[in-house]
């Protein structure tokens, strides 16, 4: 009886702890954005997860001054489309519990291409963003702040 007991609570607690790890998604998430160096809020990006892998959109530029803005720097097919509704992320695989990592992600300003992970606060209500060359330590960081 004990021992039936003992392998009830062990997988149990198994199966707590497997959900817990997996029960975070990004799916349908929104995020506004907002500068690291100045502040202001600037887009909004919508969140997809396809095949375990993370991928972001802008859909909508909150600046009215750059709403019709072309990302003329972008590299590929990427040159010359509108910002709004741009692919800026992509690849994102999740490494652990609320981290997304390897991943690359396109700064619509520069055209230039980054590697990219996510953070996702303990609430669940930011998101970090960091984009780097090389090792994460060479890289900026933004928060996302979640849009209910």
């Amino acid at each position: 009886m004990n021992r039936t007991i003992s392998t009830l609570l062990t997988l149990s607690a198994g199966a707590l702890f497997s959900t817990s790890v997996f029960a975070v998604s990004l799916n349908g998430t929104q995020w506004q954005t907002i500068d690291d160096k100045t502040g202001e809020k600037k887009a909004v990006i919508q969140l997809t997860e396809n095949s375990g892998k993370v991928s972001g959109k802008i859909i909508k530029v909150l600046n009215k001054q750059k709403a019709d803005a072309i990302c003329t720097k972008c590299p590929g097919s990427l040159k010359n489309k509108p910002v709004e509704g741009l692919q800026i992320l992509t690849g994102l695989k999740a490494d652990g519990s609320n981290q997304w990592s390897d991943g690359k992600l396109i700064d619509p300003e520069s055209g230039k291409t980054y590697s990219g992970k996510l953070t996702l606060s303990d609430n669940g209500q930011s998101l970090k963003l960091r984009g780097y060359v090389g090792s994460p330590v060479f890289g900026r960081s933004q928060t996302w702040q979640r849009i209910k």
